[in-house]
């Protein structure tokens, strides 16, 4: 019997070993001896309960009671449970009472054969036990009670009152929670009878390290992995080291710290403990790993078939042991190598039985197809209809939010439809958009394929030509026309269905160009849908905004796109923002919001797109989003936050492999961004790709192509050829690339390249288009600003630059800088000029426009601009603060200027010389203009000296 515990005893109470010392029990250990030695000393009796889970050290207690006892003189009687053994009535007790009495088991033997009665052997013991404690006191120490028979613990519960007065004292041990009904009722006896109790809890990491160290020596690092795994349980730590120290380190596979090895050991710790568990326990812990990381108990009594009531014992014992842990209502296991383990330790047909029924249960209980989906697919057997109908039902439900997680249920479903072609086929065409909105656009492009070489059902091939024109240029709809033709021809596809393909068609054909090549077939088109569909009747609203744009009627294209987002409002809100037409019509309307001059609505509705696509891993979205979000910001003037958006919507496609369908979008935006900035490298990308524009088929990449090398032009100061120049005003005129509207001031850069290339006619033209389109859309005030910004350019006017200056207000600063420069190339005067280039180039620094900041520079060194003491003198140097549109301001009010004089001067309005003022007098701290003439000739103008305008010149010389 003894056997059953960790210490093997000699006769004398000892051990036939060293013992090691009890790390981390020092206060139980403390407590043990106190108790020992108080009750020895007195010669009385009493019971200490020492309870914890298995492998927690209560025989290292009990050693450790018995060695203090024995030191203190007492008698040590040494007795246990035998796990699953088949033990005889009382053997504990007589095992102890005999170990070390020969004349007592002598008797024994000989009164067994003449009477074999319980309540005689009952009797032998205390009699034998009042025998003992005439010369000493007796230390009774009973291990493993949970495993002692029926009649071992009635005797003890019988023997504590009995004895009471005699010097026993007993030192019981037990397993918490055990899920005997007996030992509970000992346990709440005894300690109702004022017992002593000790529960004993898993020890600190840093006691266990110790103990690995004591055990292991300098080979404890090779557990250091694996202590985590044992939950602090001193049994399982001396179980592993002894593990490691018994076979030497492996070297190659399964070697220490690869993951072979780490199974291996853990695998035998668990393996010793679930051996220590109820059968009962044991199954709850294989069946709960079986079924995941966490569950509720109330369906894991329903997949055991037994009620929960009926598992509270085994769970009190499975959670005493710490294999399992509540979090409020679910189970779940501490390690997942450890549930790994655990569940392999059934085969698999098992396993897979058990997560069916899982599945099942689940079902029948309502439980959203979403939730059961992932177990469903790896139970599921090919060609189980209803696991495809599930699998089916759960992406649906998931695509809104969760695209990745409903591409891995529609990629298992269809593996399991191998063996039904058709169910195949309709699956395969509900995959190709999920695919393809997670950025695997490879196998979306090979299951296209798949689905129009073979449709099942014309539905089914509807779809698959709707989703494949919703995704872009990359899919290009191989014979699209007879493909239309067929399915409008069929009766059995929805009218919905059909109106649906035909306005995504005509969106297609009017982002890719293809329309403008098709002469007066759009209008055709459009009368040809019915527009039943809130879908269908959202993207025909995008159609005709963008048609509107094309003849620049872009009062119209604002109100078509107004409502083409009203639209969206009528769609479901789940499942509404997955379709790519929500995204093209709402960046479209931010495109056309900003050029109207609502710029904060226009980046609120591209910020909130961004946000949503990045949340729900829309990644197909996220070129198309970034590129918006950069060309508002390019407007804005934020050319940095602009490159920066670029530069992620261009990581994504090379990282993805996924085709931007808005790449020429984005190098428009990009080439404008980039000559500002002066990156040459991104200069020449674009030059690369528009070299490879010119040289294709393709009339409309042609005159992006077209455009991108007048843009280098004028960043280099090239000529460009007249049939580029013309093809580049096409696109222009066209209103539009991709999804984002035309950059009103292009028109500005076209005039400057064509009368820089000596073809004035392109450029006259040009700046009749512009005034054309400004008179045709009043309330633009960009189009006029344009409009005037070209005219002044072409024939000279200063009025007409002052004007756009103006009209182009703070809206769009790098225009205005612009505008600003060209007014200062025309002044006659170098101090007027001078006022020009400096607001130009306070905008320009503003915006982070460096290269166009560099030339101002050099062009306000020239003579007649600035003096040579003045060129070393930075902006940033301006008197008390001020900016160089406030210095000039502050410069004639000083010498006595009004207002309106003051804004001849510098061809300002008044009402921008008194915002220059205004903020002049909160710089300087003074309040009148009076005080403001004082300071300036006190601090800034040296007396006899003038400027060459006039105006009395700064300290050093400089006019600013």
């Amino acid at each position: 019997m003894n056997q059953a515990i960790d210490i093997s005893w000699t006769a004398s109470g000892g051990t036939d070993e060293a013992v090691l010392p009890v790390r981390g029990r020092a206060a139980e250990q403390e407590r043990i001896t106190q108790w020992v030695r108080r009750l020895i000393h007195r010669r009385a009796g009493g019971v200490l309960w020492i309870e914890g889970p298995a492998d927690v050290g209560k025989s290292r207690m009990l050693a450790c009671a018995a060695d203090e006892a024995a030191w203190a003189g007492a008698r040590v009687l040494v007795g246990a449970g035998l796990a699953g053994g088949e033990m005889a009535p009382l053997a504990p007790l007589l095992d102890a009472l005999t170990h070390d009495v020969d004349d007592f088991a002598h008797g024994l033997r000989i009164r067994s054969f003449q009477r074999n009665v319980p309540y005689w052997l009952v009797q032998e013991i205390r009699n034998r036990l009042r025998v003992l404690t005439r010369d000493q006191p007796v230390a009774l120490l009973l291990d493993d009670l949970q495993d002692c028979d029926e009649l071992t613990l009635l005797t003890v519960r019988t023997l504590t009152v009995q004895l009471a007065d005699l010097p026993v004292l007993w030192v019981l041990a037990a397993r918490a929670h055990g899920e005997r009904p007996a030992v509970e009722a000992l346990r709440r006896n005894l300690l109702t009878g004022r017992a002593a109790h000790l529960e004993l809890l898993p020890l600190a990491e840093a006691a266990v390290r110790e103990m690995a160290q004591d055990l292991l020596g300098s080979r404890a690092v090779e557990a250091a992995p694996y202590l985590g795994y044992l939950d602090g349980l001193p049994g399982a730590v001396r179980h592993v080291c002894a593990y490691l120290a018994s076979e030497p380190p492996a070297t190659g596979p399964g070697s220490l710290g690869t993951p072979g090895h780490e199974q291996t050991v853990v695998a035998a710790a668990v393996s010793r403990r679930l051996n220590q568990l109820s059968d009962d326990g044991r199954q709850l812990v294989q069946i709960t790993a079986v079924l995941g990381e966490s569950l509720s108990a109330r369906h894991l009594a329903r997949v055991l078939g037994r009620s929960e009531s009926a598992l509270l014992r085994p769970l009190r014992e499975v959670l005493a042991a710490r294999l399992l842990s509540t979090d409020e209502d679910r189970l779940a296991f501490r390690h997942a190598l450890v549930r790994q383990t655990v569940s392999a330790t059934l085969p698999r047909p098992v396993r897979q039985s058990v997560r069916r029924r899982s599945v099942d249960l689940q079902l029948r209980a309502g439980v959203p197809a979403a939730s059961v989906a992932a177990e469903l697919g790896d139970v599921a057997e090919p060609g189980d209809t209803r696991a495809l109908e599930i699998l089916r039902t759960a992406a649906r439900e998931l695509a809104p939010v969760s695209p990745c997680a409903a591409v891995g249920h529609l990629r298992r479903a269809v593996a399991l439809a191998q063996g039904v072609p058709q169910e195949r086929q309709r699956l395969a065409a509900e995959l190709i958009p999920l695919l393809w909105q997670v950025g695997e656009v490879g196998q979306a492009r090979d299951l296209a394929h798949e689905v129009l070489q073979a449709p099942p059902d014309p539905v089914a091939h509807a779809e698959a030509c709707l989703q494949l024109v919703r995704m872009g240029s990359q899919f290009r709809l191989p014979r699209p026309d007879m493909h239309l033709r067929f399915v409008h021809r069929r009766r059995d596809v929805p009218v919905p269905l059909k109106d649906q393909l035909l306005s995504m068609t005509l969106l297609s054909e009017l982002l890719t160009g293809d329309a403008e090549e098709a002469g007066g077939g759009m209008s055709d088109a459009l009368m040809r849908t019915r527009g039943v569909h809130a879908v269908s009747e959202l993207t025909l609203r995008t159609v005709q905004s963008m048609s509107a744009c094309h003849r620049q009627n872009w009062g119209d294209a604002l109100k078509h796109s107004d409502g083409a987002v009203a639209n969206i409002a009528h769609l479901d809100l789940v499942h509404g923002s997955t379709l790519p037409e929500v995204a093209l019509s709402t960046s479209w309307h931010a495109s056309v919001l900003s050029l109207a001059g609502h710029d904060r609505a226009a980046l609120e509705l591209v910020d909130d797109g961004l946000r949503a696509a990045e949340a729900r891993g829309r990644r197909a979205f996220l070129p198309l989003w970034r590129t918006a979000r950069a060309r508002l910001l390019l407007d804005a003037g934020r050319l940095a936050d602009a490159a920066g958006q670029l530069a992620a919507a261009e990581a994504l496609v090379a990282t993805t492999g996924l085709p931007s369908t808005g790449e020429a979008s984005a190098l428009c935006t990009l080439v404008q961004v980039a000559r500002r900035l002066g990156d040459e490298a991104a200069m020449e990308k674009c030059v690369t790709r528009a070299d490879a524009y010119l040289s294709g088929d393709d009339p409309h990449q042609r005159r992006v192509g077209a455009w991108l090398t007048v843009v280098t032009a004028a960043h280099r100061v090239e000529r460009m050829t007249p049939e580029h120049l013309s093809l580049a005003a096409a696109c222009l005129q066209r209103g539009f690339v991709h999804a984002l509207c035309a950059d009103p001031g292009d028109v500005v850069v076209l005039v400057r390249v064509a009368l820089h290339s000596g073809q004035r006619d392109i450029a006259t033209a040009t700046v009749e288009f512009a005034e054309h389109r400004a008179r045709r859309n009043p309330g633009f005030a960009l189009f006029q600003a344009a409009a005037a910004h070209a005219r002044g350019l072409l024939d000279g006017d200063r009025d007409r630059l002052l004007t756009a200056t103006e009209l182009y207000g703070d809206a769009r600063p790098l225009l205005k800088a612009g505008a600003l420069a060209d007014t200062g190339e025309l002044m006659p005067e170098a101090g007027e000029a001078r006022t020009c280039f400096e607001q130009a180039l306070e905008l320009y620094d503003s915006c982070g426009a460096h290269q166009e900041s560099g030339h101002l520079r050099n062009r306000l060194r020239k003579p007649g601009i600035r003096s040579a003491g003045a060129v070393s003198r930075a902006p940033e140097a301006a008197w008390r603060g001020l900016t160089p549109a406030e210095l000039g301001v502050v410069r004639l009010i000083a010498h006595g200027a009004t207002n309106r004089e003051a804004a001849q001067r510098l061809f300002l309005s008044p009402h921008t010389v008194n915002t220059h003022l205004r903020h002049a007098f909160d710089k300087l701290g003074v309040r009148s203009r009076v005080q403001l003439a004082r300071l300036y000739l006190r601090e800034v103008d040296q007396p006899g000296e003038e400027s060459r305008d006039g105006i009395p010149a700064g300290p050093h010389g400089d006019v600013g």
